[in-house]
């Protein structure tokens, strides 16, 4: 249920760290499509887990970008996942989604930022291009 993507994810915090978002995932959030991309694997049980994905990346365990997408292709939310911030901060209203395709089984196209952003240790900025297929919505645990 992944792809590989070539993008740079880059986090300055005290020293530079950068992370290669390496794999995409995506599945269904009622309506919307809901994309992570992660600089490692993933496993299915924590997709849709918000609690079980901060954990991973407060153990350091990924860093990367999730955002829902509207089947208008708006990028309705957004969260970074990183050890930097205790696992995670939203962030909204900067994620740009430029679709190449985006149909009930696959989403493909470019998530970035358009400058650096700031979230107190974290400065971060991202251009992913990816294609993933889209699984179904994550049980509710």
């Amino acid at each position: 249920m992944y792809r590989r993507i070539l993008v740079l994810l880059v986090f300055l915090f005290p020293v530079i760290a950068a992370a290669e978002l390496a794999y995409a995932y995506a599945w269904k959030d009622g309506a919307n499509t809901t994309v992570l991309l992660s600089d490692a694997k993933i496993d299915e049980k924590a997709f849709g887990d918000h609690f079980a994905l901060t954990d991973l990346a407060r153990k350091d365990k990924f860093t990367g970008v999730q955002a829902t997408i509207t089947p208008k292709g708006e990028v309705e939310s957004g969260t970074i996942y990183t050890a930097a911030e205790d696992g995670y901060f939203d962030a909204v209203g900067m994620h740009k989604f430029q679709k190449k395709t985006q149909t009930a089984s696959e989403i493909a196209g470019k998530l970035s930022t358009e400058k650096e952003h700031h979230f107190f240790k974290t400065t971060f900025a991202y251009n992913a291009e990816f294609h993933a297929p889209i699984g179904p919505q994550p049980k509710k645990k």
